[in-house]
Parts: C-alpha cells; sequence; structure tokens
C-alpha cells in the first residue's frame, strides 16, 4: 500500500508529525492484519430532543451519546454508518437538525478523519414521521391552529424537506447505495413493503443475486424473524420476509424494539438473516403477557417498591466486518465504553436447512443459568416505603445471581414462587438487573420486594427462585 498525493497533502497541512506518525500506524496494522472488504457502524433509536432530555427524563438520547458513537465508529475506521430509524425522538424538524450537525462534526462531508469516504446510510422510523403528531390529544387535535403550528414543526408533513436541511442531500421513500461493491435496499417508516418493487425495477444495477452479503435498512423487524418483547408490534406487514426469503445472503437491520445487543435472539437466522441494531436511548426489559416483571412496567404504583428498572443504563451499537462469507459482530455498549460480549461470528449466507443462528441451533449451543454452588435465597421481614412514599411491612427475597454458567449461560429474569406445603400462593417475574451488561458488570446478587399483603398469611412459607435464560431454565434454589 502507498500513500497518495492527497493523503500527503493533507497530512502536510496539518501537524506533519503527529499525522505521519498515525498514517504509518494504520498502514503497519494493515499490513499486519487483513482489512475487512467492508466495516460499518450501526445504531438505531437514538432519539434525540430538543430540551435535552428523551422519555423519562432520561438524558442518554441527548447528543452526547450520539456523537460519542460515530466517533467511536470514525475511530474503527468504519466505510459507512447505518442508523435504523428513530433519530428525532418527537418527529420535530429541530431534532432531526441536531442529528445532522453532529454528523458533519465528526463526518465533515461524510469523510472520515483520513479522507475517506464514510457512506450514510439512515432511514426514517415512525418516531421521525409521526410523533410530531402524538402530542395532539383531545380538543387540541381538533384545533386548527394547533394542527398548524404542530405541522410547522414536524418532519412528517415535510419528510423531503425536512431530510434536506437536516442531511443536505435528496430525500427517497425507497433508495439504494453500493459501498465498496456491496448492495444497500433502504427503506423508510412505512415503505418497507415497496423495497420489493423497487428491487425488481433495479434489478440490473443492485446485484443481489451474487453470493456475497446485501442489506436491508429499516426500522421495523421483517415479520417473523426477530423476538421482541413487546410482541408483534415490532414488526413489519410481512412484504418484506416474503421478498427476502428468496436470497439466503440477505441481511436486514432493524431497529425499533430496543433489544440488548448480549440478547441471543439479536441475530436471527431462516431464509435469511435479520439483525437487531439495540438504540442509544434505553434497553427493553421483559414485560407484556407472559414475560411481565416486577422492575419492568408495573401497572400498580400502591405495591412494595421493587427493584428499579436499569434500562435506561443501557446504549449499545455494533461494529460491523464484512467478509464475503460472514459477519463479525463486535457488541458496543456505550454507557461503559467497552465491549458488551464476545465478537459474533455470523456465517453469510444463511443455510435454510439448518441455519447457525437460527433459534434452534442457538438454543442447542447455550445453556441454562446457573446459581453458585451452595446459593440459597434469603427472606427478610422488614418496614419499607412504596412507590406512594408510604410506609409499610415487606418482604424481601435476595438470592445470587445466576451467572455461574457464564456467556453460554446469560440470565433474563427469575421466576419467584411463594409456596405453602408446596402449594403456589404466589408467583413474580423479576428481570436481571443490567442483563444486557458484560458479564462482569451485572450485580451479584438481585432482590424482589413484595408487600407483606401479597401474599396470604402463613407459619411457614418457602420461596422458590428459578432463573430464566434465552433459551433456557435453570435449576431453582429455595429458602
Amino acid at each position: 500500500m502507498t500513500s497518495s498525493r492527497r493523503q500527503f497533502l493533507q497530512i502536510a497541512g496539518g501537524g506533519f508529525s503527529a499525522a505521519w506518525a498515525m498514517f504509518q500506524t494504520r498502514l503497519l496494522a494493515q499490513t499486519i492484519a487483513p482489512q475487512p472488504p467492508l466495516r460499518l457502524g450501526v445504531v438505531s433509536d437514538i432519539h434525540i430532543r430538543n430540551n435535552g432530555k428523551t422519555a423519562n427524563d432520561y438524558t442518554g438520547g441527548t447528543t452526547g451519546t450520539f456523537r460519542a458513537a460515530l466517533e467511536y465508529f470514525r475511530d474503527r475506521h468504519v466505510d459507512a454508518v447505518v442508523i435504523a430509524g428513530d433519530m428525532a425522538d418527537t418527529g420535530q424538524v429541530s431534532e432531526l437538525e441536531r442529528v445532522g450537525e453532529v454528523w458533519r462534526d465528526v463526518f465533515p462531508d461524510c469523510k472520515g478523519a483520513d479522507g475517506a469516504r464514510v457512506e450514510p446510510v439512515f432511514v426514517y422510523g415512525n418516531h421521525d414521521r409521526l410523533a410530531w403528531r402524538w402530542g395532539l390529544r383531545g380538543d387540541a387535535a381538533k384545533n386548527p391552529e394547533k394542527l398548524r403550528a404542530a405541522k410547522e414543526k414536524g418532519i412528517g408533513p415535510r419528510e423531503a424537506e425536512a431530510w434536506k436541511r437536516a442531511f443536505g442531500w435528496e430525500w427517497k421513500p425507497v433508495y439504494s447505495v453500493k459501498i465498496k461493491g456491496f448492495t444497500f435496499l433502504c427503506a423508510h417508516w412505512g415503505y418497507e413493503k415497496d423495497i420489493p418493487a423497487y428491487a425488481t425495477a433495479h434489478a440490473a444495477e443492485l446485484d443481489i443475486h451474487a453470493s456475497k452479503p446485501f442489506f436491508c435498512v429499516q426500522h421495523p423487524h421483517p415479520k417473523g424473524t426477530l423476538f421482541s418483547y413487546w410482541g408483534k408490534g415490532a414488526e413489519d406487514g410481512g412484504e418484506l420476509t416474503e421478498f427476502l426469503k428468496d436470497y439466503p445472503n440477505a441481511v436486514s437491520f432493524s431497529g425499533h424494539s430496543h433489544m440488548g445487543l448480549t440478547d441471543d435472539r439479536s441475530v436471527w437466522q431462516g431464509a435469511f438473516t435479520a439483525v437487531n441494531t439495540c438504540t442509544l436511548l434505553q434497553i427493553s426489559t421483559p414485560y407484556g403477557g407472559e414475560w411481565q416483571c416486577v422492575n419492568s412496567r408495573r401497572s400498580s404504583n400502591e405495591k412494595a417498591y421493587h427493584m428499579d428498572a436499569t434500562s435506561r443504563k443501557g446504549r449499545q451499537g455494533m461494529v460491523m466486518d464484512v467478509w464475503p462469507d460472514r459477519l463479525e459482530i463486535e457488541r458496543r455498549e456505550f454507557v461503559l465504553g467497552e465491549a458488551a460480549g464476545p465478537v459474533r461470528i455470523v456465517p453469510i449466507p444463511a443455510n435454510p436447512t439448518n441455519p447457525a443462528y437460527g433459534y434452534a441451533a442457538q438454543s442447542a449451543r447455550t445453556s441454562a443459568p446457573g446459581f453458585p454452588k451452595g446459593a440459597m435465597v434469603s427472606v427478610v421481614r422488614r418496614k419499607g416505603k412504596n412507590t406512594k412514599k408510604v410506609e409499610e411491612d415487606q418482604i424481601h427475597v435476595s438470592f445470587p445471581s445466576a451467572c455461574a454458567n457464564g456467556e453460554k449461560g446469560r440470565v433474563l429474569l427469575y421466576e419467584i414462587e411463594a409456596l405453602v406445603d408446596g402449594t403456589p400462593v404466589g408467583k413474580w417475574r423479576l428481570a436481571q438487573e443490567l442483563h444486557f451488561q458484560p458479564l462482569n458488570r451485572i450485580p451479584t446478587s438481585s432482590e424482589l420486594v413484595i408487600g407483606a399483603d401479597e401474599i396470604p398469611s402463613y407459619k411457614t412459607v418457602t420461596f422458590r427462585v428459578t432463573p430464566v435464560g434465552f433459551f433456557h431454565r435453570g435449576t431453582p434454589i429455595c429458602s
């Protein structure tokens, strides 16, 4: 590899010695270690707000987190940055403009630190296109003046104009881009169903029948692919799945569900491959239906003060090295500034008859979460305050975290039962605190706090705790 005249002039223009040393260091690294044909920085759901805050008064979606992610991608010399939707939290044009400002600060003229092109692969999510009107409820929705004012500020009524103002290039509902020979098919929220027709119309130039990977970028999960804690609301209408099933070399990127990247179900393979891109806002914790957990959207605030939901402490993205036959996925935790878990190596194309990242194959490779040897459940009655700050009699059920089986046996939640003579008299689900962070960051113990009136009054009550992983249930321990 030799340096070009342009690279030399860039180096000479600002601090020759330091820049030249940096250039030579990178040159040496490339000589020693083969570079992937394509390197991507991947994030989603950054949810920028004008007031510096995001949902639940959480500041994680401010531009600081987004900037840190882009700077990390720049330092890793990515060829493109994928943002799979939900850039503007309340759907305001001014929020989208802030996204564009940070992008230009880190990648001026869409170029990295070495002057190489870094392709922006961005799409709108539901918040971008629709959230401008969510605040118009009741009489406000019928007020012409308030509706007009909301439309003036919202992205949805002027999605092409807002895009041009924020980023400086033209907006199209569906578009494609080739990056170092790899094809990307991209659709904004609500236009995913149009990807098949677009691909047919542009078949000659897209070259998606090649054996190497091509990518689809959209906000919702393709129907029937990735698991989501909040169910079918995370999926599209199914048109994309029907289209991609004929392409085992296809890789889909989607956000929307906020699932953590340590969840084994964040990569799915069937007829093709689907990848969850996570979020820079807050990680989803198990809730809804059978997954209802006491530290996640508990409906009653008159119950005891259960463990705080810690999902706000999770902000994750990926650096993905794309090879002709595999994806190497580095999962990054931007709260901590470190890897969320080991690198995942996903073979491409998918083998529809026996996909390496089909959920059955993943289940076979993993094990049940396990408690440390000799672990026991401790139960203590004492006074405490509920969420209304009223003091009450409470029961504290504590136990060691079930991390004994390491990465192959990650724990997601605990099923906790109160038993009298072997008969259940109460049942709760408790999400493992910080289950989405590196294993060494997960607390060594967990605790369920319930009101004393949540179980009948008996002389002897046994508490049984069963750890539950992404695919397996572990062996319970008892008080």
